[in-house]
């Protein structure tokens, strides 16, 4: 016998499905790392034209999306970590420091504990051609807000409401439209001392500027609904609108100082935006919410990263944030917001 025969000779048949698996994982290991470079090299794209969002309509839309990149960014730096390429991790750690400094809204809000706020506000974008009128009447009535904003109004809901809210919200102003989507109404508990319709930017997009006493104490209210940015003119006209809602409200603070200012809508723009940071410091407004809530306000599908936060109320100095809720699906692609707000001091409210 030769000693050779005493060698054991690997089994080709239990070798060859190895090597086959062995092939499979590396060309999975390839793709992904194809993909996941695609997909980072698609982020890093949308992170640097955020950063021309001020002056161009796609770099607005990249930066009102910073949500979206940075869920982005995260899930492809743990597959980075997977495959240990450290330098493209590195690139993941740049991209993020560009995003999260605009989180700032979120983070720096001032919020009040109160029994009861001194005033309750919805702004609700009911979507025009939303005929689920019992839904919207249903979950406006269990915000319990003392004033009511409603984008998007139609003739229909408008004649609903007249009769749903008589005896509730027997104070309104409303201009509904059936075409186009920038009917607005506003519905109070009580009575205002003065309302009127007006406009930023074009006659066509109405907004409502009013002053209610609430226990007492004098609010200035602005209801308002922007443009979607989307091209060059829907991008200009939006930033007007809010350049010249900017300016009433200065001049609001100038004609009655002390007296709180509420101005709450759709104005299809995110607080991640430069814009919306600009806006804030030229109308010495802030977003009034929890701490680090980014619930979407608006969806395109019924999915968290799917959705914007479109919908705010910003208010004065004078007023901070109590309660803050965002509504559930009754037909719309906008949630519903309501703010409990108080005061930060003593109020003022001068008779």
């Amino acid at each position: 016998m030769n000693n050779n025969d005493l060698v054991s000779q690997p089994d080709r048949n239990q070798s060859e499905p190895t090597q086959t698996g062995n092939r499979v994982a590396r060309a999975v290991r390839d793709r992904m790392r194809r993909y996941t470079t695609v997909v980072v090299v698609a982020l890093a794209a949308a992170t640097f034209l955020s950063l021309l969002a001020e002056n161009f309509w796609l770099g607005d839309l990249c930066a009102n999306l910073r949500v979206q990149w940075v869920i982005g960014l995260i899930a492809t730096a743990v597959v980075t970590c997977v495959f240990r390429r450290w330098r493209v991790l590195l690139l993941h750690v740049f991209l993020l420091a560009i995003h999260l400094p605009f989180f700032s809204t979120v983070v720096r809000q001032q919020t009040h504990d109160a029994l009861a706020p001194a005033i309750t506000v919805t702004t609700a974008n009911v979507f025009t051609s939303n005929s689920n009128y019992a839904a919207i009447e249903s979950q406006l009535r269990s915000a319990d807000a003392d004033i009511i904003a409603v984008l998007e109004i139609s003739s229909g809901l408008r004649k609903h409401l007249a009769n749903a809210f008589q005896k509730d919200y027997p104070f309104s102003l409303v201009d509904s439209q059936d075409n186009g989507n920038f009917g607005i109404g506003l519905y109070s508990r009580h009575r205002f001392e003065s309302a009127k319709l007006t406009y930023f930017n074009e006659e066509a997009i109405q907004s409502i500027v009013a002053v209610v006493k609430v226990n007492g104490r004098r609010f200035q209210v602005v209801a308002t609904h922007t443009l979607p940015p989307m091209g060059t003119r829907g991008f200009s006209h939006r930033n007007r609108h809010l350049q010249l809602l900017a300016e009433e409200v200065r001049f609001l603070q100038k004609q009655t100082p002390g007296t709180p200012i509420i101005v709450m809508g759709d104005l299809n723009l995110t607080p991640w935006s430069p814009i919306y940071a600009n806006f804030e410091h030229a109308s010495h407004l802030q977003r009034r919410c929890h701490n680090f809530d980014i619930t979407p306000t608006w969806y395109r599908y019924q999915v968290f990263p799917f959705g914007l936060v479109l919908d705010h109320v910003l208010t004065t100095d004078e007023l901070a944030c109590s309660s803050y809720d965002v509504g559930t699906d009754v037909g719309s692609d906008h949630r519903f917001v309501t703010v409990g707000l108080d005061f930060t001091t003593a109020p003022v409210s001068p008779d």
